[in-house]
């Protein structure tokens, strides 16, 4: 009996622990509950230069061995100006323009986002109490736009690459209902592009890489618009 006990606890604890992990799913814009009284803040967080990404180098020496093979791709990249992947808040300003009475954007600094609580809440509510911004930012509906990264993306197996790079952005848009801190809206935003031809000629200008990155870009910015229609 007792190892049977011990069994539907380890059960148990694994299935929570599954419940605790299961990813937020995709929520489509609530737009019923928009309106023209309806007060909307869009932040976009900080937006750093494309460069290349590595994936699957398992140590520290391996993760190092893979930059420094990479570092004339992610020194291109580096140089590319960020204007085509920024002008994404437009779409996200035009689009709520045309659902809400008053859009802007709003900043929000690191201590603001330090002093924000977690959110218990279960799938559906977002993991940070955004709560208090309604009054400090005169809101009701707070989105965001997060581009955690962009330019390139590389697999490799510790020191050994395993993909050639590819177009690559990866993200997050979503908005809140300052009143109960539920989703009205959220995405994840994960684009790659298979480099058409060779990846590496001509040397120094990678004109491969550099395109299928503005197709990922350019794919990102179709998405924000398609979540309006």
């Amino acid at each position: 009996m007792k190892a049977i006990k011990l069994i539907f606890v380890a059960a148990l604890t694994v299935f929570l622990a599954a419940c605790g992990s299961t990813p937020q799913p995709t929520v489509q814009l609530q737009k019923q509950l928009l309106n023209t009284e309806k007060r909307v803040g869009i932040y976009v967080d900080v937006i750093n230069e494309p460069t290349t990404n590595i994936y699957g180098a398992g140590c520290l020496l391996c993760y190092g061995v893979a930059v420094a093979a990479n570092s004339s791709l992610s020194k291109h990249l580096e140089s590319l100006p960020t204007s085509d992947i920024e002008s994404s808040k437009q779409i996200l300003l035009e689009g709520y323009k045309a659902k809400a009475g008053s859009v802007e954007f709003i900043e929000l600094t690191e201590q603001e986002f330090k002093k924000l609580k977690k959110f218990k809440g279960e799938l559906g509510y977002a993991k940070k109490d955004f709560r208090s911004l309604k009054e400090s930012k005169n809101i009701d509906v707070l989105v965001v736009l997060d581009i955690a990264t962009h330019g390139a993306y590389r697999g490799y197996t510790n020191y050994i690459p395993n993909t050639d790079p590819q177009g690559y952005v990866r993200g997050l848009v979503y908005s809140v209902d300052l009143e109960t801190n539920q989703y009205l809206q959220y995405l994840e935003l994960d684009k790659k592009i298979v480099v058409d031809g060779e990846w590496d000629e001509p040397k120094q200008k990678f004109p491969g890489v550099t395109n299928a990155y503005y197709q990922a870009v350019e794919q990102v910015k179709e998405t924000i618009n398609k979540i309006f229609l």
